[in-house]
This record gives C-alpha cells, sequence and structure tokens, in this order.
C-alpha cells in the first residue's frame, strides 16, 4: 500500500517544482516529511533556494522579507552552512544601510534598523558604535527643534569622534553653528520688539524663529502674547465654510485617509471609511492600507458597522492562528495574519469610541510609513491615558479629533493654536492642518486617493 507520506512529499515536490516555495516548506513541516531521507532531500533543496532569495532581497533593501525567508530555510533544515551565510550576507548588508541612514541624517529609520537587528540577537562593535552614533543624531536633531544648537553641535561632535569616516557629520556641525547664530540675532530682536510692544514685528519675528527651531517655547509664548495683545480673533468653529471632505480655498481635499503626525510620539495612517482594503504597496495599487510584503494586491477588507468591525479575507488570513474562509467578527486583541507572516493587533482601546486601531507586529511596514494604523469612526483620543487610541506620555491632558457633519474639528482643554490662529479649546481642521498646545504639537499630511504617496 502507497504511504500517505509519499503523496504529501509528491504535492510537496509539485510546489516546490511550481516555484511556491512556501507551500513546499509548510508542507515539509506540517506533515512531517523531514523524518523521511526524500523530504529532507527536498528540504535541502528548498532551503537553498530559500537563501538565496534572501540574498536577492538585499538589492533592494527589503530586510523583512529577507529575514522571513531565512527564518522560513532554518525552520526547514537547520543553521546550515548555506543559511548562515546567507544569514552573515543580510546582516552585512543591513549594517550598511544603516551607515547609509546614519550619513543622510535618518537617525529615527537607523534606529528602528538596529533595533530590529537586535531582535535577532545581533551583538558586534560595529552595532553597538552604530547605535550610539545614531542616539547621537537623534539627540542632535531634537535638541536642535527646541533652539539649542550649541547642545546639537555637541551630539554630532561626538558621533563624529565615534566615526569619523562619517565625514557629513562637519557640515551638519557647521549647519549648527549657523542656525545658532541666526537664532541668536532673531532672539535678540524679539526681545527687543516685546520691550517696544511692537506686536506685529514680535508675530513676524516668533514665525521667523519657528522656522528654525520649530519647538521654541520662547518663539511659541511670544506670538501668543502677541496675538493677546493686538486681540488676534479667535476662531469659532462654528462659523466659515470649511468642508473636510469637499472643495475649498485649499483645492480638491480627500478626506479619506492623511497622515497624522506627533510630534515626539509617531505618525499614524488615519482612515475615514467605514470599509477599508489592505493589500500590496504597488504602483498603482489603490487600497487603502498598503503594505509593503508578499501579499495580494486586494489581501482583505476590513468593516466598520455600527459599533462593531468584521474581516472579510480575500486571500489566504488567519485571526488567532485559525485559517478563515469567511466573514469574522473582530474583538480587541485579535492577532490578523496575511500571507505567511504580516501580523497585525487590532484594538479597541477607548470603551466610549468605535475607532480602532491596526498594529504591526510583524517587521512588515505600510507605504508610507506609519506606527500604526487608525480606523476612525466618530472620534479619535490622544492622551497620556493607556486607553486613549494614541498614548502620547507627556502630555498633560487629552485632545480630541472628531468628525461632525462631514468636517473634521480638534477639541482640547486648552486654547490652541491650529494653521497660525489661536482657537478658544475647538477648531475645524482642514487637510494639511498644523495643531499646537501648550504641551504638543501635531500635523496632518493629506494621502493622494490613488497612490500611496503625500501629496505634495
Amino acid at each position: 500500500m502507497f504511504q500517505t507520506w509519499r503523496l504529501k512529499l509528491r504535492e510537496a515536490e509539485e510546489a516546490y517544482k511550481a516555484g511556491d516555495l512556501a507551500k513546499a516548506g509548510r508542507m515539509l513541516v506540517d506533515e512531517s516529511l523531514t523524518h523521511f531521507l526524500p523530504g529532507r532531500k527536498l528540504a535541502a533543496k528548498v532551503t537553498t533556494q530559500k537563501a538565496q532569495r534572501a540574498i536577492n532581497c538585499i538589492k533592494s533593501r527589503d530586510f523583512d522579507s529577507a529575514w522571513g525567508e531565512i527564518d522560513q530555510a532554518i525552520s526547514l533544515s537547520g543553521e546550515t552552512n548555506t543559511v548562515l551565510e546567507a544569514k552573515r550576507r543580510v546582516i552585512d548588508a543591513a549594517m550598511l544601510n544603516i551607515s547609509v541612514l546614519l550619513r543622510t541624517g535618518d537617525a529615527s529609520a537607523a534606529l528602528a534598523a538596529i533595533e530590529a537587528l537586535e531582535k535577532r540577537k545581533v551583538a558586534s562593535a560595529p552595532l553597538v558604535t552604530l547605535k550610539q552614533v545614531a542616539q547621537r543624531i537623534h539627540s542632535a536633531a531634537n535638541l536642535a527643534k527646541h533652539g539649542k544648537f550649541a547642545e546639537a553641535e555637541s551630539q554630532l561632535e561626538i558621533a563624529a569622534r565615534l566615526r569619523p569616516d562619517f565625514v557629513e557629520f562637519e557640515q551638519g556641525r557647521a549647519d549648527c553653528r549657523q542656525r545658532a547664530e541666526q537664532f541668536r540675532n532673531l532672539t535678540e530682536q524679539l526681545h527687543h520688539a516685546m520691550a517696544e510692544r511692537s506686536w506685529s514685528e514680535v508675530v513676524q519675528l516668533a514665525d521667523q524663529l519657528l522656522q528654525l527651531a520649530p519647538e521654541s517655547k520662547l518663539a511659541k509664548e511670544a506670538r501668543k502674547q502677541a496675538w493677546a495683545k493686538v486681540g488676534a480673533k479667535f476662531v469659532d468653529s462654528r462659523q466659515g465654510p470649511n468642508k473636510w471632505m469637499c472643495q475649498d480655498e485649499l483645492g480638491e481635499v480627500n478626506g479619506e485617509r492623511f497622515l497624522l503626525w506627533v510630534d515626539g510620539v509617531g505618525g499614524y495612517l488615519v482612515s475615514l471609511a467605514s470599509e477599508v482594503v489592505i493589500g500590496q504597496a504597488t504602483p498603482g495599487n489603490r487600497v487603502d492600507i498598503p503594505i509593503l510584503a508578499d501579499i495580494s494586491r486586494r489581501h482583505a477588507k476590513i468593516r466598520r458597522d455600527g459599533e462593531g468591525y468584521t474581516i472579510e479575507p480575500l486571500h489566504v488570513l488567519r485571526l488567532n492562528g485559525k485559517s478563515i474562509q469567511t466573514q469574522a467578527i473582530l474583538s480587541d486583541g485579535d492577532e490578523i495574519e496575511l500571507g505567511s507572516g504580516v501580523r497585525f493587533r487590532f484594538r479597541r482601546p477607548h470603551a466610549l469610541s468605535a475607532s480602532a486601531r491596526l498594529d504591526v507586529i510583524s517587521r512588515h511596514r505600510t507605504q508610507p510609513y506609519a506606527d500604526s494604523i487608525l480606523l476612525m469612526a466618530e472620534s479619535c483620543v490622544l492622551g497620556p491615558r493607556w486607553q486613549n487610541h494614541v498614548v502620547c506620555p507627556d502630555w498633560e491632558s487629552d485632545v480630541v479629533l472628531y468628525r461632525q457633519d462631514d468636517e473634521l474639528y480638534c477639541r482640547a482643554m486648552e486654547a490652541i493654536e491650529i494653521d497660525g490662529e489661536l482657537c478658544d479649546g475647538r477648531g475645524r481642521l482642514s487637510s494639511n492642518s498644523h495643531v499646537a498646545g501648550s504641551d504638543f504639537s501635531m500635523s496632518l499630511e493629506e494621502l493622494d486617493r490613488c497612490t500611496t504617496q503625500p501629496l505634495l
């Protein structure tokens, strides 16, 4: 009688010949076919192909996919010489990429890449040095935002000593010195204008300072004081047309999606639609949540119906580890897996809001990059409490984004500044608004409906 395992092995071989390495690998592991000599031989072939795919991913800097191939290869055959060589090449390429990111000043992306290597237990003196450099550059950028250019230059000097071959740091130091001089001159002029009660000049100088240092407390306070002195009007959000989802003075506005950048916290892809499609981030592919991963162009659909959410699989999908073929209800804490390895955590953190959040818990990224995806219903709450949609630990109180009559508003417990105008704690937002309070700052960035890129 023909053994069952031989039938399974034949199916795995057919998948291998068709180039479906993922299926062949799953069958070899799930059906325990590597217990047999023919299965081990096939596993060796699949492992070799997986290792080569990992190396090929390096060319496009798709390190998430490269590590995915490495992991699958290890699950098949362990850390063979072929796998170890591929792993070494992926690590070397990742280290080189980190160096490139640092030399171009993208410390946040470099730190994220370093964290990814550390999670994989990659430990080396060069990586430790790169992390120290990244931390110094990140600190310098934050200090410069607050107008502390001398301290920023000191951080860059330390970074330059750690990696003297990164000659770009010297230009960064020179830039800090130049901006420090400009900041000092403008600050002197600002103090003089305030002493003379030249409030219009105060506003102009404060704006120039904020261009150099967006988080300068001196400039922010001076501008608020100037507005108060000259009686600048407070915006009444109940007056004047400014539809969020229609044509206004800013031009055609796409009200379906936007990026929300919260200073010191992160970036969030916000969708206002009641139904969103998750799919692969490829040119011309119109999906609400584009993911840089090997998934289908339209892989899954999440729908908000009243107070609840459902998910509909359009291709291979697992919910809490179980494969589903039909629509299912989503609950707070559910884990969603698309294809082989793209994983999300579904959250409904706030009891008084129907909005939800999708946290990417695998190594994959959205395009454009965001820390999380917000599925916004009637409101989105930001603030220091753990149950908020966006947790902002350094804020004193909550700030709420909410929808009303097809428009988007912001509400806070204090006077806030929206697009350069002071509001009485509540104001209407446009598609690219900037909002600031005494201890927070955030910006909206409109996304093109037809692409995965922000509008310029």
